[in-house]
């Protein structure tokens, strides 16, 4: 796996969130309506959508798992329902771009801590984070955002 090192700000940003157990369908319609919600407020042309598993399922009971789909904002954006406002944590990142299918996200869950110790990075107790742009969405890939000290 390639990896790429990046710093991300701080940055104020809008959300939609679904609690419950984490699954295909649900992220699905939460990530289309959030996209429809962010073109309605010209938020999607000039930043990347993330996708952010708050909690872990081995942990945390699966009907209270939450899961954000979000954008970055600029700080004087007033945020309307059914949209919420928020913080994404800033800090070092490492970047994996994978084809979006089920088969390369598996293969990069099977594989990603023995990466990361590979590379002798450690990672920060912060959520991994799903990226999207455009041009990555029209192309079948995303990013996965690990957060790493």
């Amino acid at each position: 796996m390639k990896i790429t090192i990046e710093e991300l700000a701080e940055s104020k940003i809008a959300y939609f969130r679904n609690v419950g157990e984490y699954g295909e369908e649900h992220n699905k319609e939460l990530m289309e309506s959030f996209k429809q919600w962010a073109q309605l407020n010209a938020l999607f042309e000039d930043s990347p959508i993330f996708a952010i598993p708050q909690d872990n399922p081995e942990v945390t009971p699966k009907e209270e798992c939450r899961y954000d789909v979000c954008v970055m904002i600029p700080n004087d954006f007033h945020v309307a329902k059914p949209a919420q406002s928020g913080t994404l944590p800033g800090g070092k990142y490492a970047v994996f771009l994978l084809d979006h299918t089920k088969e390369a996200v598996s293969e990069f869950w099977g594989n990603i801590f023995s990466e990361i110790a590979k590379n002798h990075l450690s990672i920060r107790q912060q959520p991994i984070i799903e990226r999207y742009t455009l041009q990555m969405i029209d192309n079948h890939l995303c990013e996965i955002l690990v957060p790493i000290q």
